[in-house]
């Protein structure tokens, strides 16, 4: 996403948008421009959450099974997902990489059961703490859950969610993974993040796909008191792009964090926010240099989010959509 800041002398400036649009049109100093590229508006997507299992996090761990319905409300919001999720730990010493299973062995949460709600349920529900649950590895149990069992719960072409929810940074090991936890371990190696960064840029790729990461981590000391900060998974999530984002794991910011993750897939490909606020007036929508009809059957403006919502047909993935606006004048 790019932002460009028009600053004019007070009046009126005529301005050559691009060449390709063959139009001129006039701007005053409180003109604004900001430019998107279209992701794919899929409808389809697949989950992996990957869930911290020490004791501690239980509460964490309830809270995701028993707001699912909330979510998934939201996540459905702007048309209807098909969707798959399976679960894995963070204990990779213990899971290997494997996916959880319910007592009725129950892998896969899908949008056509029954129950989705109460699979998943069911599903969290069955993760235990163990002996290695203080070693914390998400990135390295994601890794393996999705190079041993992506068949089970992945589809060709479809955009895959990685969700990390965890009070930890990632220690995952690459040698000397013994003894006590590994923030008062001298001798443990650490696998390099680029492992991690490589494998999920290009997991998807050739189903021209992608992969967006979630971390509900520790995003510093001052929210609330964490074991540690969740730097690896922050870093994976920024690396990756495609609209992943990090939430804070505190409890007064974990409804937010949660539901955050459901707005922005509900939003992907037909909701583009504005980095400076609108005031609502002189908008207009050009995709790949054409102008759009300002009909509300084409989009709208939304104030509320500052953001402009397609409310029609969708432009193609990898358009150039470019926003010109009003700046407000409130503060």
């Amino acid at each position: 996403m790019k932002t460009k800041l028009f600053f004019l002398s007070v009046g009126i400036a005529s301005i050559v948008l691009t060449s390709c649009r063959n139009s001129s049109t006039f701007y005053t100093n409180t003109l604004r421009s900001q430019s998107f590229v279209q992701p794919n508006s899929d409808s389809r997507y697949d989950f992996l959450w990957v869930l911290d299992n020490s004791g501690s996090m239980k509460p964490r761990r309830d809270f995701v099974s028993d707001n699912l319905n909330s979510f998934l409300n939201i996540l459905n919001s702007k048309k209807a997902i098909d969707y798959q999720m399976a679960v894995v730990t963070t204990d990779f010493f213990t899971d290997s990489g494997a996916l959880v299973k319910a007592p009725s062995g129950l892998q896969l949460v899908k949008s056509s059961s029954a129950n989705p709600v109460a699979d998943m349920a069911e599903i969290i529900n069955s993760i235990q703490d163990s002996n290695t649950s203080f070693w914390e590895q998400g990135l390295e149990n994601s890794y393996q859950a999705v190079f041993k069992n992506k068949s089970k719960f992945m589809r060709s072409g479809v955009p895959l969610i990685v969700v990390y929810l965890t009070d930890e940074d990632d220690y995952s090991c690459q040698g000397h993974c013994w003894g006590v936890e590994p923030e008062n371990n001298p001798d443990w190696i650490s696998f390099d993040a680029s492992r991690y960064i490589d494998f999920f840029k290009t997991v998807k790729a050739s189903e021209k796909s992608d992969v967006i990461v979630f971390p509900i981590v520790g995003v510093n000391q001052t929210n609330c008191q964490v074991s540690s900060v969740g730097q690896r998974y922050m870093a994976l999530s920024e690396a990756i792009g495609n609209q992943g984002k990090t939430g804070s794991v505190c409890d007064l910011d974990l409804p937010a964090s949660y539901n955050n993750i459901a707005q922005i897939i509900a939003d992907r490909g037909n909701v583009f926010r504005l980095d400076t606020p609108a005031s609502g007036q002189n908008i207009r929508v050009f995709v790949d240099g054409a102008l759009l009809s300002g009909d509300p059957a084409n989009y709208i403006f939304d104030a509320e989010q500052n953001s402009i919502v397609i409310t029609g047909a969708l432009p193609k993935p990898g358009s150039i959509i470019e926003v010109t606006f009003e700046q407000s004048q409130t503060n």
